[in-house]
């Protein structure tokens, strides 16, 4: 019998280092848009956040991505307020485009939407 041979051992270490290379380059991105759920989660249950202006809502929580350091390209333009019957929704959808090797770029959608509290 006999072991692996080297060029076996090779591909094996070539996968280990496109898959590490994938989760450093997008599991950033994805840990953000944790952070993104969870800024839109706190803002969406204040007292209130019902009737206040999208304009309103949208400072509130870009004063919160600033805390947390979310500067990814997120802008005002990915957030919308629709009317759904009785409530108000406060929706995100956004796309992040990484470079993965050479001329391949990884792109992500991430959407999420919070009801707003009365």
């Amino acid at each position: 019998m006999q072991g692996a041979g080297a060029i076996t051992i090779l591909a094996l270490i070539f996968l280990a280092l496109l898959i590490g290379t994938f989760v450093i380059k997008m599991g950033t991105q994805y840990t953000q848009f944790l952070t993104v759920r969870s800024i839109m989660q706190d803002v969406a249950t204040q007292a209130g956040a019902a009737e206040k202006s999208e304009r309103e809502l949208w400072r509130e929580i870009n004063r919160r991505f600033q805390i947390n350091s979310v500067y990814d390209g997120i802008v005002e333009e990915d957030f919308s307020v629709t009317e759904n019957g009785a409530s108000r929704q406060l929706h995100v959808e956004y796309e992040v485009r990484r470079e993965f090797l050479g001329n391949v770029d990884v792109v992500a959608r991430f959407s999420n939407s919070e009801t707003l509290a009365p």
